[in-house]
């Protein structure tokens, strides 16, 4: 009987919880566009209590009817979405004005503005008042001005599990100059007109704290508010897989199987490459993605479970300038975009691997690598409900990535035959550090924040999140492609940045980018981190970067380059070195290119750097220090610029070494693009 009244006083409570909270209804009213029902968001209306313990005491409550409809009328199954207790810790905090005026709202080149007293659009958190730095922007990847987005971006992560209100007065109307009037639902709420739950909601919850905060409620134009995800919620299923996964390795380390050795007589660098498999616990509903992708398998409190054993592949690189472990350096290194394990073929690593000492050793990114390319077409193309395919093989792709790492410091591949050079071995289990180039260093962000066993990462022309990234990227254009194809709707089309974001956090760097240095996952050490990024990079948008470096706390050194003369606004300055210390830099280079855009849209292709900063000797020099001796350091005699460059590489040198290995990158988008003609 004791038990049933408890059972009887939880349901109690909870109708109480879920009649006393004001949000119902699968659409906001407060922006009136019936055909962009998500506006404004993120946004607490599409929330709703619960009574599940931790976190915020939230869940999404998003129905079919909130997110973006396709052309053809299907719906996103929200399911996997009403999982989460919150939103993205860094949002692309979005709403629609018609005719809006951006000339007095505060750009990225100058964030300072955003704080000043004045400033139209406001972000401040509910608990301490204080102001959230950010910029905003219109959508311009659409000709359509008719239906552009607003747009805010915090300068940095925002703190997990808090609640932010965001106001917006003082917008002007570019037709007539004049202050934008609210829609009549929000001038009613604001004016305490509306008999309702969500008045009451209004008038405790939003309009007393922009008042404390020294904002004038009179002359707001509309103001809402949202909770960003517990870190339980985001990173809850990522450490699971970890923990779980890395306790059922054998004490001696992980299995393995040498599949191919090849020796190279002809080779002026490279020695002995190794291929491989090891065996990893999985913890998807199959190991391959096929045409339809993975999902984990998840228990009735939503705890990833082990499905058994299966496969994933690796190769070692031993250059013939190594003879004993005591010289050697280990480097785990993660591709790029949809690309492989090979990416360490190209004549690059080959010569950094020998000039360095440096024993390269890498995997796949299960979730973003070439053998997922069709089931990530065929989801754009198909059923966007089933974007979780993503994060989902990506959290076991990290999982993957850290048992490789345990190979490395294992004694029986230490010691295997292969491994040996002279009859002696030349991994060294004490000296295992991390590098990764563009997806590498996007996705290597994550796994710098989850592995226990490395310390020290480069992350090369990094950033984050993936919602800021993929309009200004022209990787992303064949899947832009796709999206336009089946969402006609600008708004739809920005929205669904969001929608992706959402499930995205929990594998992408918008997740994990304020963990790294100082607050760290449990049970998990502080690292290093070097971030190196170009100007004029077309793939991976120097502003991603800013946002990792700042939400890391990182540090720039002087004269850091600028683009278009911009604030390099949130980043203290420091002469050098650092040494011992847990914490990031943050150091760009340029190359010359043209100024990018200073919309959301990509630069030309034709003047990417995007390769160049892996080929700076400065870089490099900033590499070998950092995993030799502890060190963060500045090999920059002033701006990291052509000038202080030696030895001197252009862009068209970072293209031709490239080559090496953007072949395979090129046939998956080929791969793409066939899939899209085959659609239109």
């Amino acid at each position: 009987n004791m038990y049933l009244f408890k059972i009887f006083l939880l349901l109690t409570i909870f109708t109480f919880l879920i009649k006393t909270y004001p949000f119902e209804g699968s659409c906001d009213d407060l922006v009136p566009n019936s055909e962009n029902c998500l506006l404004p968001f993120p946004n607490n209306f599409y929330t709703q209590k619960t009574l599940i313990p931790g976190g915020t005491g939230l869940r999404l409550r998003i129905s079919e009817d909130t997110f973006p409809i396709s052309n053809s009328g299907q719906k996103i199954e929200p399911s996997q979405w009403n999982t989460l207790d919150g939103f993205m810790g860094v949002p692309m905090i979005t709403t629609y004005f018609p005719n809006l005026d951006i000339g007095n709202l505060p750009p990225h080149w100058e964030i300072s503005k955003s704080l000043e007293e004045n400033c139209p659009t406001v972000i401040i958190n509910a608990k301490t008042l204080e102001r959230v730095a950010h910029w905003a922007e219109l959508d311009e990847t659409t000709e359509n001005t008719e239906k552009r987005a607003l747009t805010m971006w915090p300068s940095k992560r925002l703190q997990s599990g808090e609640r932010y209100i965001v106001a917006m007065r003082n917008l002007l109307d570019t037709t007539t100059e004049d202050p934008i009037k609210p829609s009549e639902v929000f001038k009613n709420y604001r004016d305490n007109n509306t008999q309702n739950a969500r008045q009451n909601y209004f008038n405790t919850e939003i309009f007393p704290y922009l008042t404390a905060a020294g904002i004038d409620t009179n002359e707001l134009q509309i103001a809402w508010d949202f909770t960003v995800a517990s870190r339980e919620s985001i990173a809850g299923r990522a450490l699971s897989i970890r923990d779980d996964g890395l306790s059922r390795l054998p004490a001696s380390g992980p299995k393995f199987y040498i599949t191919d050795v090849e020796e190279f007589s002809d080779n002026d660098y490279l020695l002995r490459r190794i291929k491989g498999e090891v065996e990893v616990p999985y913890y998807t509903d199959k190991p391959k993605p096929g045409l339809t992708g993975c999902n984990l398998v998840l228990n009735a409190i939503g705890t990833p479970q082990f499905q058994g054993w299966t496969n994933t592949s690796f190769t070692v690189q031993i250059p013939k300038s190594i003879t004993n472990q005591e010289e050697s350096t280990s480097v785990l290194y993660g591709h790029g975009l949809f690309g492989s394990q090979r990416e360490i073929h190209g004549s690059l690593y080959q010569e950094l691997g020998y000039d360095l000492k440096y024993i390269f050793a890498a995997t796949d990114w299960w979730g973003m690598c070439e053998f997922d390319v069709p089931a990530i077409s065929n989801m754009a193309l198909t059923n966007t409900s089933k974007f979780s395919i993503v994060p989902d093989r990506s959290l076991q792709g990290f999982l993957n990535f850290m048992i490789l790492t345990k190979l490395l410091k294992s004694d029986d591949f230490i010691k295997n035959e292969n491994l040996l050079v002279n009859g002696q071995p030349v991994l060294n289990p004490n000296n295992i550090n991390y590098n990764g180039n563009s997806q590498g260093g996007i996705y290597g962000m994550s796994f710098m924040a989850l592995n226990q066993d490395i310390i020290n990462g480069v992350l090369g022309v990094p950033g984050g999140p993936y919602s800021i990234l993929l309009p200004r990227s022209v990787d992303f254009d064949n899947i832009f492609l796709i999206l336009k194809q089946r969402y006609e709707d600008p708004i739809d089309r920005i929205n669904l940045m969001n929608v992706f974001q959402l499930l995205w956090e929990r594998a992408g760097p918008g997740g994990y980018m304020d963990t790294l240095t100082t607050d760290p996952l449990p049970n998990t050490p502080s690292k290093r981190i070097a971030l190196q990024y170009s100007l004029g990079d077309s793939q991976v948008t120097w502003l991603g970067a800013f946002i990792m470096g700042r939400s890391m706390g990182a540090v720039m050194f002087p004269e850091n380059v600028k683009e278009n003369n911009e604030e390099l606004f949130g980043f203290d300055v420091v002469e050098g070195p650092l040494q011992n210390e847990f914490m990031a830099t943050i150091q760009g280079f340029s190359y010359g290119a043209p100024e990018v855009p200073q919309t959301n849209t990509p630069p030309e292709k034709d003047t990417d750097t995007h390769s160049c900063a892996r080929r700076d000797q400065r870089g490099i020099d900033q590499m070998v220090t950092l995993f030799s001796s502890n060190i963060l350091q500045n090999y920059c005699d002033g701006p990291c610029n052509l000038a202080t460059q030696d030895p001197k590489i252009n862009r068209g040198a970072c293209q031709q070494g490239y080559n090496d290995i953007a072949s395979e990158e090129d046939s998956n988008q080929s791969i793409i693009r066939s899939i899209i003609e085959k659609f239109i």
